[in-house]
C-alpha cells in the first residue's frame, strides 16, 4: 500500500509538473542513481549547468548516496564542491587533505566532526573522498558558530532583499522547524543569520567557480529557489545557468502542493528512521 501510495503521488506530480520540470525515475531510487545521471534528461541537464545545488535531509543516508552518485558521474577536475557543513576555520585541513599532506583516515579527527553536529561522517566523508579523487576542489560554505547576531555583512557584495513576503516566509519556517521553542526574541536574529548564511554560500559559489562547475552539498531549505541561495546567486551570476537537484522524502514531499518553484529536478526517496527532532531540541533549549 505504500509503494502505490508512492507511485500514485508520483503520477499526479509528473502529470501538472511544467515540460521543463524533472521528476528522478521509479525504482530503486538509489540504485537507479547511476543509471539516472548517465543517461536522460536528468544527467543532461545537471551536465548542461554551471552551477548543481544538490540538497538534501541530512539525516537521511540516501540523500548523500544520491549526491554521491552526482559527483561520481559529473564531477571533473578545475570543478570546485562548496559544503554548507563546512566552516572556515576549517578550510586548512581540507586544504592539507587536497595536497595528500593530511591523509582521508586522518581528516574527521582534524575537522572535530564528532563535535560540529553534523550526522554520521560517513554521510559527507566519501563526498570529501570523491572531490580528492577527481581532482576538484573543495571549500567551506559556512561561517564558525551556529548562530550569531550579525552585526557585519558576510560577504563585499550587495544583494537585493528577500522582501517582506519571504522573509516572513522563512520566519515561520524556522519558528515550526523549532518546534515553537525558539525564543521569540531569537527568531529575527536565526532568521537573519539564515539569509546572510545564504549570501555566503552564493558568494563562495560565484567566487569559486572558474573554468569548471561549482556544485553545493546544502540541506533543501537553503538550496530553494524562491528564497534560498539560487535566488542571491542569480544577482552575482546572472548569465550562468543554475540546476537545483532537491532530494525530498516522501513524507514531505506529499507537503508540497507544487514543487516546483522550489526544485527543477525532484528526487524522491524513502523517509529516514523517525526521530524525534522536537525531543532533541526540549533538551537543547532546556524545556521540557
Amino acid at each position: 500500500m505504500k509503494r502505490y501510495i508512492a507511485a500514485a503521488f508520483l503520477m499526479g506530480l509528473a502529470a501538472c509538473a511544467p515540460s521543463d520540470r524533472l521528476i528522478a525515475p521509479e525504482g530503486d531510487r538509489v540504485a537507479n542513481a547511476t543509471v539516472a545521471l548517465k543517461n536522460g534528461k536528468i544527467a543532461e541537464r545537471l551536465q548542461s549547468a554551471d552551477y548543481i545545488l544538490l540538497g538534501e535531509k541530512h539525516d537521511n543516508a540516501d540523500h548523500h548516496k544520491i549526491q554521491l552518485a552526482v559527483l561520481q558521474n559529473l564531477l571533473a577536475s578545475g570543478d570546485v564542491v562548496v559544503f554548507e557543513m563546512l566552516h572556515l576555520k576549517q578550510q586548512p585541513a581540507i586544504d592539507d587533505f587536497l595536497k595528500g599532506d593530511l591523509p582521508y583516515s586522518d581528516l574527521e579527527a582534524a575537522l572535530e566532526w564528532k563535535k560540529s553536529g553534523w550526522p554520521d561522517w560517513n554521510y559527507y566523508g566519501p563526498l570529501m573522498a570523491t572531490v580528492r579523487e577527481k581532482g576538484a576542489r573543495i571549500m567551506a560554505g559556512s561561517l564558525p558558530g551556529k548562530y550569531r547576531t550579525l552585526q557585519e555583512p558576510v560577504t563585499t557584495h550587495s544583494f537585493k532583499p528577500l522582501g517582506e513576503d519571504k522573509t516572513a516566509d522563512l520566519k515561520e519556517e524556522i519558528r515550526v522547524s523549532h518546534c515553537d521553542l525558539l525564543p521569540k526574541e531569537m527568531l529575527v536574529p536565526v532568521t537573519k543569520a539564515q539569509i546572510a548564511k545564504d549570501q555566503f554560500m552564493a558568494s563562495k559559489l560565484a567566487e569559486e567557480r572558474q573554468s569548471g562547475r561549482a556544485f553545493l552539498i546544502a540541506g533543501n531549505g537553503h538550496v530553494r529557489k524562491d528564497r534560498g541561495i539560487p535566488y542571491f546567486l542569480t544577482q552575482l551570476d546572472a548569465n550562468a545557468s543554475i540546476h537545483v537537484l532537491g532530494l525530498i522524502e516522501e513524507t514531505n514531499a506529499r507537503d508540497l502542493s507544487d514543487p516546483f518553484p522550489l526544485y527543477d529536478t525532484l528526487w524522491i526517496t524513502e523517509p529516514a528512521p523517525e526521530k524525534d527532532h522536537c525531543a532533541v531540541l526540549r533538551k537543547k533549549f532546556g524545556k521540557s
